[in-house]
């Protein structure tokens, strides 16, 4: 294979624009965006009306501390006569840029107690509804990981991974 070819075949996987016909025929598709709506809206909801003063993200960390939300994983479980129960996964990023030592005092303990509130958070609302519709049920924190950058020591970060279920009525 040379580097011509390689370019070429490169070039013919891109990904073209969707064009506005394309566009109208998604739009004419009934459907619910779930993972946004109903898990990834209402993490961010939780978050801002219990840690208000720390900016959410969806791209990218900016400033001394931010949460950036990333969605991982939109699994199929099961189903029922016309309901699909699917898992999603979320990554919620909390990261945090200090100068200094890496110190129980400062870093450590702001990292461990924000983990602690969100872990928290997320416990007390496992089953989430708002009004008559259920958002999630059976919401567990997997795993939570600390971490610091390897090339910016004054940077560290709690990784905490949810999941939780919902029910999709496909009609």
């Amino acid at each position: 294979l040379t580097l011509e070819k390689s370019s070429q075949i490169n070039q013919k996987v891109e990904q073209k624009p969707i064009t506005e016909k394309e566009f109208k025929k998604i739009e004419a598709i009934e459907f619910e965006n779930i993972y946004k709506d109903r898990v990834i809206d209402t993490i961010q909801k939780l978050l801002k009306q219990n840690l208000s003063s720390i900016p959410i993200m969806f791209d990218e960390h900016r400033g001394q501390e931010s949460f950036l939300i990333v969605p991982e994983a939109d699994a199929f479980v099961d189903y029922a006569s016309n309901v699909h129960i699917r898992e999603f996964t979320t990554t919620i990023n909390y990261q945090l840029r200090k100068g200094g030592e890496y110190t129980k005092e400062n870093q450590l303990n702001r990292l461990t107690m924000i983990a602690e509130v969100v872990k928290r958070l997320l416990f007390d609302n496992r089953n989430y509804e708002s009004g008559n519709i259920t958002n999630w049920y059976g919401g567990i924190v997997s795993s939570v990981e600390y971490t610091r950058d390897e090339e910016d020591e004054t940077i560290s970060n709690v990784i905490i991974t949810f999941q939780c279920n919902t029910n999709e009525v496909i009609s």
